[in-house]
């Protein structure tokens, strides 16, 4: 299913990241709350290897361009550096022509794993059952190089060597996920997880370049849609998200409950990106213990006045209501799991509402 005929109607589904540390008691909740839009479950709390900025950095770790998943860093100073790059760019290029081999090293570590493959063998054993999508993520380019750094402790995303290859390495890996899922003949949705965007344009980091963070995202955004995904990004703050309109993103996933603000500020761009097909995911569920004082209803009448101030602003009420899905806020992988759990409920509850 191309994006162009994808009208999801509030379709509803997670972030990614849960509280659980086993994939299928996560997926029982995540089958429950989100039938028609699953996702994989991102287990932070089982181990370095799920977490969010080591799970998708196998390839560079078994290369050694990265030291292990607990300390995540390039390590430039070893004196065989030179061949270690030459081994992943080797791998970089069998994967980019077709070798499969080549491709599954850009793939999980089996620990870091987990989630994906308990949801690849759910559906293989049970179906796709009620689901219209399937959804997977991954980290973004400049959060992952924010976080890891060089020997000097600098972060690696101003690097340009380094960043090259943490840019292949998760584009790649966003391939490989993308083709996976494929397999079950859904559209998949794989979304970019990039918190670190709303920095974009802030006065702490002046040197990072429009030009070149969408160009870095957009050589995500591009191996999914070659291998027929739908590329998505999520962003858990207020950001300039002209940003993401003016890449080739498909979908928006915004905090809508805490920073609904930085979009209606930013109408006439969202209404052009509306009008392209583009896919606006509301954040309406909060990811904090704020969400045990909402209910279903009281959360689609926020996002039901929130519509109505875009509509003020121009923005078409029939296209909102076709190109809108439904998340919590943000991931719930750092909460209590009682509290994990109310948050899904919520967004189960409100699929009946909308």
């Amino acid at each position: 299913m191309k994006n162009e005929n994808f009208r999801p109607h509030f379709l509803a589904t997670g972030v990614g990241s849960v509280p659980q540390t086993s994939g299928d008691e996560a997926l029982k909740l995540i089958w429950e709350s989100a039938p028609q839009a699953p996702h994989w479950p991102q287990l932070p709390k089982a181990g370095p290897e799920s977490s969010f900025v080591g799970q998708y950095l196998n390839v560079l770790i078994e290369t050694g361009i990265i030291e292990d998943f607990e300390n995540p860093k390039f390590q430039m100073e070893t004196t065989d550096w030179v061949e270690r790059m030459t081994e992943f760019y080797s791998l970089y290029l069998e994967a980019i022509e077709g070798n499969e081999r080549a491709l599954e090293r850009f793939g999980f570590s089996p620990q870091g794993g987990e989630g994906f493959e308990a949801f690849y063998r759910d559906l293989e054993g049970f179906g796709t059952r009620d689901a219209l999508l399937l959804k997977g993520q991954l980290s973004g380019p400049l959060t992952v190089g924010m976080q890891i750094t060089d020997k000097n402790r600098r972060s690696s995303y101003y690097d340009d060597t380094l960043r090259d290859m943490l840019l292949k390495a998760l584009a790649l890996h966003a391939e490989w996920q993308t083709k996976r899922l494929r397999t079950f003949g859904l559209p998949v949705l794989m979304t970019v997880d990039d918190p670190a965007l709303y920095g974009f344009g802030a006065s702490t980091h002046v040197t990072l370049k429009r030009e070149q963070l969408i160009q870095d995202l957009d050589t995500i955004f591009e191996g999914i849609i070659r291998q027929g995904g739908i590329p998505g990004a999520h962003v858990c703050a207020g950001m300039d998200w002209s940003l993401l309109f003016d890449s080739k993103v498909q979908v928006v996933n915004f905090d809508a409950y805490d920073y609904f603000q930085s979009m209606m500020a930013l109408a006439e761009p969202l209404k052009g990106f509306l009008n392209r097909g583009g896919i606006i995911s509301w954040g309406i569920v909060p990811t904090n213990p704020v969400a045990w004082e909402e209910t279903a209803p009281s959360l689609v009448q926020r996002l039901e006045n929130n519509i109505k101030e875009l509509v003020k602003r121009g923005i078409d009420e029939d296209l909102l209501h076709q190109q809108s899905m439904l998340t919590p806020s943000c991931g719930t992988g750092t909460l209590e799991k009682e509290l994990s759990e109310h948050i899904y409920r919520l967004l189960g509850g409100m699929r009946g509402l909308v």
